[in-house]
């Protein structure tokens, strides 16, 4: 674990950096948990193995949001329906990891400002148990595609109360925040004087192409994006001209190593190894560049399945 950080404006010591104080949460938000089973330790995880190598490689602590991923949840699905890695991971952990995503499905279609509400509380919650981490990671769809950045949360004064006595977060209540990511970034850490969002970093994956009217948000909020192959859209069309880098399962061939050039529809493309590490937003970002994923196998996988979803290219001797 790193030792404490120093803000500019004072040092804090780790105990106190780190401590959340014991005190009720609103009245509502205890009711919404409870019907939900929605609490702090399976609203988020992040315990996945998708994100524990970012604090092992990249040190940086990510939390990580898994929704189901239903038709509304991913629109632009193509080629990755039949192999989501919504079933990937231990066989024996499937069952109840697939119901918990689909309780946490239904509390947010039933009731959208709790849940969002109560995505804020979580996410200081582990802000403030990993506040002497220089970084930080939030990662909202874990095998979803919900644009968060559109989706408004409305903070109370009761919400505002509890994240001051618990976490010593202030973020202003009795207001909409135009989106759930805001509500979380812009909350301000009152031990280190300065927002989560000097900290904390979101970042996603997505085969979505619509949310370009959006962008200037987007840059504001510092969100991450990486385009990703398998959807119905061009994302590749989209990444080159945003400058954006793209993600792609491949079939790697064994002994052989990962490739750092490929030709890929004509065009020759650094890639690297977006294996390593999930914490997207430490990845080179001057051009598009295609981060390569060996395919992880899922119940239905089959090899023509496998064949149709994963990038097919050349390699480039280097």
């Amino acid at each position: 674990m790193q030792t404490a950080i120093k803000s500019s404006l004072k040092t804090v010591n780790d105990s106190i950096l780190t401590s959340v104080k014991a005190c009720r949460k609103p009245k509502d938000l205890a009711e919404f948990s409870k019907l939900w089973n929605l609490n702090s330790t399976n609203t988020y995880t992040a315990t996945s193995p998708k994100v524990i190598k970012n604090e092992l490689v990249s040190m940086a602590p990510t939390l990580v949001l898994y929704m189901f991923p239903t038709k509304q949840a991913c629109p632009a699905a193509g080629t990755c329906r039949h192999l989501c890695l919504n079933t990937a991971g231990n066989p024996a952990y499937l069952k109840g990891k697939l119901a918990c995503r689909v309780r946490r499905n239904k509390a947010f279609l039933n009731d959208a400002n709790r849940f969002t509400r109560n995505l804020v509380l979580e996410a200081y919650r582990f802000y403030r148990k990993h506040a002497n981490w220089d970084k930080l990671g939030l990662r909202l769809n874990g095998v979803s595609d919900w644009q968060w950045f559109k989706i408004a949360v409305t903070i109370t004064k009761a919400d505002s109360d509890y994240f001051l006595k618990a976490f010593n977060i202030y973020i202003e209540p009795n207001k909409r925040y135009q989106s759930v990511l805001e509500a979380i970034l812009f909350g301000h850490d009152n031990y280190l004087e300065q927002n989560i969002s000097q900290k904390m970093v979101c970042y996603d994956y997505t085969k979505r192409i619509d949310f370009v009217d959006s962008l200037d948000y987007i840059k504001k909020l510092n969100y991450h994006l990486s385009l990703s192959h398998g959807s119905k859209f061009d994302t590749l069309a989209l990444a080159e001209k945003l400058g954006l880098n793209y993600l792609a399962a491949y079939k790697p061939i064994k002994g052989q190593p990962m490739p750092k050039l490929i030709k890929y529809r004509g065009k020759i493309y650094e890639t690297f190894n977006a294996e390593k590490t999930d914490y997207r937003p430490l990845d080179k970002n001057d051009k598009t560049r295609i981060g390569l994923l060996p395919i992880k196998r899922t119940p239905n996988s089959t090899p023509e399945l496998e064949d149709i979803f994963c990038i097919k290219f050349e390699i480039v001797e280097a």
